[in-house]
């Protein structure tokens, strides 16, 4: 009887893995938010920069990889104050690895970034 029991226990267990995976497979993929800075460059030469800055850049570029396209704050055109709240914002997302520290640098690079550049299309 004990035995009968188990069976069907681990049959409606199974019943209702079945319908729990047919359900999430017939829910609809969300695309993920894309900017139109997502479509320019992905990186940047910095082969001109100070190597404190080459050091800067390579940090920046693996951590805000994890959440989105480099592309996006490369061809992003922000101000000073504008690129330490965006990353100080973007600090605070879950899973994002960025510490203070790491903060700071990203920030440093990206200003400094920002005004090489600025001179170099003028």
């Amino acid at each position: 009887m004990q035995n009968t029991i188990v069976w069907f226990v681990v049959l409606g267990v199974i019943l209702l893995v079945g319908i729990g995976m047919i359900y999430a497979l017939r829910v609809p993929r969300v695309a993920p938010k894309t900017y139109p800075a997502d479509q320019g460059p992905n990186f940047i030469d910095v082969s001109a920069y100070s190597p404190e800055m080459q050091e800067a850049y390579e940090l920046f570029t693996r951590k805000c990889s994890r959440c989105h396209t480099v592309a996006r704050p490369i061809n992003s055109t922000f101000t000073p104050e504008e690129w330490r709240a965006y990353v100080y914002k973007m600090m605070k997302k879950p899973g994002s690895g960025l510490t203070p520290k790491t903060v700071d640098k990203i920030i440093e690079f990206l200003v400094y970034d920002s005004q090489h550049r600025e001179k170099q299309t003028q």
